[in-house]
């Protein structure tokens, strides 16, 4: 089997696949382990989702990523943070509402209080937290991983031209430096590559590159423990354990592979967001950033498994659209029991390739 990408989703794959018995593994990486967007992110796991499909995975997803936290070599250090929405207009609180009521419906119900109750947050208004989601680091899960199936599996350094298929048969893989990997099995999970990829090869699959900024502050005494979200700022923060506020902008940037660059006005509008809504941090500085790509689709939903009008043994587990690392233990689980056993898990059914050709997008 050819797994092309080796960050989070390929080397959780890989991981449970060689759990079940199955070593026979080559894995294409075009940069180095986790050069993409599993070690660009901020690090968050949530519930609480827009569509009933994107909660019901995330209700097995967690509590996976909670036990598998066990397990590998590395602790990935999860931890119950909550999420804080600030909810600036009358317009927000009411969607917000419609909202409750369907997370209150799938028993991950939140509440609205006043942000005042937060004494850190220097905003008196409305907001609604839920205390059940979280953080972890996404370095050690990504290297948790990759120390379990490093001397397992074989991992090349070269880029995926493009998977050779020859009529409705898969032939291999063709890497860019003149070199072509021959097997009857691919998966492909390679993030916000995954879609050029596969263009590259005849399949269309909507999955587009969304450049996304991080920024990091200077130190201050820990008091920002959920995560705050305000989309009328359009901002998003918490803080690290050793006292840096970490969080970023959601700025809309047309689809494509920027350059892995932050900008000057991104920097200054978080920086004067975190200024104003957090206490004692009127004076704060930024340490450093990082920038990276969201995968996203069209219906800001992850794609995993296969289609009956692709190649037999052609898979693809991609498109995360911002939520990527924390699902990635369970769908490399979920991917495993479907290529080894044949096996479909209810809650992966929605995320089919075939959603987007039969009309069936997730409400996201």
């Amino acid at each position: 089997m050819i797994i092309i990408g080796a960050g989070s989703h390929g080397l959780s794959l890989a991981y449970h696949l060689v759990k079940k018995g199955f070593n026979d593994i080559k894995m294409v990486e075009m940069r180095r382990v986790g050069f993409g967007s599993s070690s660009r992110n901020a690090s968050r796991f949530r519930y609480h989702f827009n569509s009933r499909e994107n909660v019901n995975y995330a209700k097995k997803a967690i509590p996976y990523l909670v036990r598998q936290a066990k397990e590998l070599m590395l602790n990935p250090m999860v931890y119950f943070t909550g999420y804080l929405w600030v909810l600036r207009d009358e317009g927000r609180v009411s969607a917000m509402r419609r909202l409750d009521a369907m997370w209150k419906g799938e028993g991950i119900g939140g509440k609205f209080i006043n942000c005042k109750e937060f004494e850190f947050l220097n905003y008196d208004g409305p907001c609604y937290f839920a205390p059940q989601d979280g953080a972890f680091h996404h370095d050690y899960l990504l290297y948790g991983y990759y120390l379990e199936v490093k001397d397992k599996v074989k991992i090349i350094i070269d880029e995926a031209r493009r998977i050779v298929i020859e009529g409705q048969r898969l032939k291999g893989v063709e890497l860019l430096h003149g070199g072509f990997i021959e097997d009857r099995e691919v998966v492909v999970t390679a993030g916000a590559w995954s879609g050029e990829l596969l263009k590259r090869s005849g399949i269309r699959l909507p999955i587009y590159p969304e450049k996304k900024e991080i920024f990091i502050t200077e130190s201050i005494s820990f008091r920002v423990k959920p995560l705050v979200i305000d989309t009328y700022k359009k901002v998003y923060f918490s803080q690290t354990l050793k006292g840096e506020i970490i969080g970023g902008t959601e700025t809309p940037t047309p689809y494509g592979f920027l350059p892995f660059t932050n900008s000057l006005e991104e920097m200054v509008k978080f920086l004067k967001a975190v200024r104003e809504m957090v206490k004692g941090a009127e004076g704060i500085g930024i340490l450093r950033g990082w920038s990276g790509y969201y995968e996203m689709t069209p219906d800001s939903s992850h794609i995993m498994g296969f289609d009956n009008e692709w190649p037999e043994g052609l898979y693809v587990d991609a498109g995360y659209s911002g939520h990527g690392m924390m699902f990635a233990p369970y769908s490399g689980k979920l991917m495993a029991d479907l290529i080894l056993d044949g096996r479909i898990a209810d809650e992966m059914r929605p995320f089919f390739p075939n959603r987007f050709r039969e009309g069936r997008l997730i409400g996201e």
